[in-house]
């Protein structure tokens, strides 16, 4: 299951809000699924959902933390040239 995570942080990772149905097409998973990861999520307050209307987007805190690691990669990649 942690790589169907990761592909839904990566299409929430822009900190806007996504419908479930969109990131369904863009992970090639089913709907049903991505409700079930985002609800586990949402539990543990890494996004926010909104259930009525079938939307998420990260935390502010989650967003920030993806951010710092990615800089942290982009670092390394730079220093195993």
């Amino acid at each position: 299951m942690l790589p169907q995570i990761d592909e839904i942080l990566d299409v929430l990772k822009n900190g806007k809000w996504h419908d479930i149905r969109e990131i369904s097409e863009k992970t090639h998973l089913r709907e049903r699924k991505v409700e079930m990861i985002t609800g586990f999520l949402a539990q543990y307050h890494f996004i926010e959902l909104n259930r009525k209307e079938r939307k998420t987007r990260l935390t502010q805190p989650l967003q920030e933390f993806l951010r710092r690691v990615q800089e942290l990669e982009d670092k390394e990649k730079v220093r195993a040239r």
